[in-house]
């Protein structure tokens, strides 16, 4: 019944803005993304994902973005029907005497980090760092503000971090091992506070380097993300040459003893990026990590991907993710089999 009703909605609201685009210039893009799957122990080829986006610049002030995923590999409690990003951005740079952008809805972050979205992560799949830290929407406001040519300050009022753990790999066929702290969607904020994020960055053609900064107050007895701290940047030369870093120091008031008593535990994550880029070839390989000063296990990845853009709107990858786990048989902790090699195909229109 649920997934019926979900099909129903998702049509009606297609229609709706097909008729719209009628009447405005709204414009419509979508994708999909097909692969086949080998891990250890299993193998399968299936629609990962489905997207569909809707925009329309209104005027020079205003411009609004929605886009929703549907996961046809896994159930509608698990979000098959997924509202990505629902925002209205207030450009007000012919009001005021610097360029200045307000965001008001759902989106990524972008006042903290390299966001991962698709053609900035490089790799199809997620990272470790940014499943942990920076894979999260999020509600409220985010403000954007450009001084001079290079300077940039982006800043926002939130819904706070949820915390909960993901899997590695994300959307994992066979074996697989739970990421222990990772900072996750909040809708809507039912404890009376909210959660400041902020970037600091200064980029120019050569390179994008920031600092960021995320806080807020879970309250006594409650799980969540305290502080985020992190320094990120890239690199890009005229050859493709390129790479990325970025690293996290954060503080979640969490059990870390099993004993039901919430405490605040340090914890850090961390990747590199290096890619070459000629034409229409990308070569990538990244390195990452989370640890959570043994409290909990920590883990690794390493991430090598090939894509060929045959065509602009078509794209074909090879991706390899070679994922590794501390163990301590006194803590239970031990490696498990969730390394993945999948080949990808992307059509987008």
């Amino acid at each position: 019944m649920v997934r019926k009703l979900c099909i129903v909605s998702l049509l009606i609201v297609m229609s709706l803005c097909f008729v719209i685009t009628g009447y405005a210039q709204v414009q419509t893009h979508g994708f999909v993304l097909a692969r086949t799957i080998l891990t250890n122990n299993n193998y399968t080829s299936r629609i990962e994902r489905y997207g569909i986006k809707f925009s329309e610049k209104i005027d020079d002030e205003f411009n609004w973005v929605t886009e929703i995923y549907i996961h046809p590999q896994i159930t509608a409690a698990a979000g098959r029907l997924y509202m990505e990003t629902a925002y209205l951005d207030w450009n007000l740079k012919e009001r005021l005497p610097w360029d200045f952008t307000v965001r008001i809805g759902r989106g990524r972050n972008d006042c903290y980090g390299q966001t991962p979205s698709y053609g900035r992560r490089r790799t199809s799949d997620y990272s470790l760092y940014s499943e942990a830290f920076t894979q999260l929407r999020v509600v409220g406001f985010q403000t954007f503000s450009n001084f001079g040519e290079n300077i940039q300050l982006a800043l926002a009022i939130i819904n706070p971090y949820s915390c909960a753990s993901r899997t590695l790999p994300d959307f994992a066929v066979g074996d697989n091992i739970p990421i222990p702290i990772c900072d996750r969607d909040t809708e809507s904020s039912t404890f009376n506070r909210i959660a400041l994020s902020g970037r600091l960055g200064y980029k120019n053609d050569l390179f994008n380097v920031g600092g960021n900064l995320y806080m807020s107050d879970p309250k006594e007895g409650v799980v969540g993300a305290k502080s985020r701290f992190g320094l990120d940047g890239e690199v890009k030369l005229e050859s493709g040459i390129l790479a990325q870093a970025q690293a996290t120091m954060a503080q979640t008031q969490i059990d870390t003893d099993g004993d039901g008593v919430l405490d605040d535990l340090d914890h850090m994550g961390g990747e590199v990026l290096v890619g070459w880029e000629p034409d229409k070839l990308g070569l990538y390989a990244r390195y990452g990590m989370v640890s959570y000063d043994d409290k909990f296990q920590a883990l690794n990845s390493i991430m090598l991907s090939a894509v060929y853009k045959i065509r602009p709107r078509i794209h074909l990858r090879l991706e390899c993710l070679v994922d590794g786990e501390d163990t301590d048989d006194t803590k239970g902790w031990a490696e498990v089999d969730n390394n993945v090699l999948f080949f990808e195909t992307l059509f987008a229109w």
